[in-house]
């Protein structure tokens, strides 16, 4: 992970504190959501079997949890204010809750006095900040440009009025570019609670044989909150480049919130 080495003394610091740890369970076919009270900073997991992705280019309050099987571990999140909040991370098949506000009373401390941002820094390559913006601005330069470019439909899927697309799948460098789109097609309003991204394999009729691998994107570009009525919006999801086997599909899923509309599409 990439912060692995700025939080290594603030992860030592943690160990000493006796604040009780809140546990998340975590699974590979659904996505936590946990949104912060203040935007996140930095986040790292103490296990590569867990990933916890938020934006790095505008700072917000969610950031989105998977994991797969295996041992347990943690998660370390500081946001803007300087608190850390600390988690214990367990895998089970069937998740308690997919989403999760977390109160400032949760935070273990601030660690602004004792281990600023800028100390965890200290004696880390000075290249890392500027490799990290450069990533952000490859991932904003390209979704920007297979935003633009595309002029086809994979594949589309219509439910109560709301048509989502697969407009487009591209490659570049080490991601693929997943151009999607969103039509209100109803007279109601849609709130985007989620869209996640599969790598699917089998039959979903037969629960034995089906397997799905959660995707997290790396970025999200122009990912739309709301879709009014009678209006659409197109954005991207960068994902890890991946390739689909014959037997494998990708399996694109889309939620309302506060509301009952949800589907899937398919492709492949």
């Amino acid at each position: 992970m990439k912060f692995i080495i700025i939080f290594s003394g603030l992860l030592l610091w943690i160990q000493s504190l006796s604040a009780q740890t809140d546990t998340l369970y975590i699974n590979e076919t659904h996505t936590l959501a946990l949104v912060f009270p203040e935007p996140i900073t930095r986040a790292v997991t103490g296990h590569p079997n867990y990933k916890f992705g938020y934006d790095t280019v505008s700072p917000g309050r969610l950031g989105l949890l998977q994991g797969h099987p295996g041992t347990d571990s943690n998660l370390l999140v500081l946001t803007h204010d300087g608190r850390a909040y600390s988690f214990a991370l367990v895998y089970r098949k069937r998740l308690q809750e997919g989403h999760r506000f977390v109160n400032v009373d949760k935070s273990i401390g601030n660690v602004g006095p004792e281990i600023g941002l800028d100390t965890l820094g200290q004696g880390i390559n000075p290249l890392t900040k500027t490799s990290l913006q450069s990533d952000s601005i490859q991932y904003r330069k390209a979704s920007t440009y297979f935003l633009e470019r595309v002029r086809t439909v994979l594949r589309s899927k219509r439910r109560d009025g709301i048509v989502l697309r697969l407009r487009d799948l591209a490659y570049y460098g080490a991601e693929t570019y997943i151009v999607l789109e969103i039509e209100n097609r109803s007279a109601i309003d849609f709130e985007v609670d989620f869209v996640q991204v599969f790598k699917a394999q089998g039959n979903p009729r037969k629960r034995s044989s089906y397997q799905k691998l959660g995707m997290e994107p790396v970025y999200r570009h122009q990912m739309p909150l709301m879709v009014k009525t009678g209006h659409k919006q197109c954005f991207v999801f960068a994902v890890p480049k991946f390739t689909l086997g014959d037997r494998e599909k990708l399996l694109l899923e889309l939620g309302e919130k506060r509301g009952s509309r949800h589907m899937w599409l398919q492709w492949h």
